[in-house]
């Protein structure tokens, strides 16, 4: 039984960072064709900085699974959330300081793949 609400869990995440990925890839394409390269690989960048974190949180949390596993449980998600808000910060940081895309691509990056990652649950949760 928790082995199958570990498997829910994983493939809800696995499929939150597909879609957060799948619209920013979108997003990317749809500014480099009305803006430019250098404003659609900022907008990538930016979102990659939301979406990897994610992605090695989503692997992180659901190490574990069990009653008998939940200190375990609760400690991975601790050190996933931890890791996360890291990577990001990192990240972002990296993006501003070695590469010369505009400051507001990134933040549009960021922002719409955070987004996702809020409206993604509701588009895969079954209603009741």
């Amino acid at each position: 039984m928790t082995q199958a609400l570990n498997a829910v869990g994983k493939q809800l995440a696995g499929k939150i960072v597909a879609t957060q990925f799948v619209v920013l890839l979108v997003a990317s394409l749809v500014t480099i064709t009305n803006f430019s390269l250098q404003s659609g690989l900022g907008v990538l960048s930016g979102g990659l900085s939301a979406v990897i974190p994610n992605a090695l949180f989503a692997v992180i949390a659901f190490r574990h699974a069990g009653a008998r596993a939940n200190k375990k449980v609760v400690q991975s998600f601790f050190v996933g959330e931890g890791v996360k808000l890291i990577l990001t910060a990192v990240l972002l940081v990296l993006a501003l300081l070695v590469t010369n895309f505009n400051p507001v691509w990134l933040l549009v990056g960021f922002v719409l793949t955070v987004i996702m990652q809020w409206i993604a649950p509701i588009l895969y949760l079954k209603s009741t």
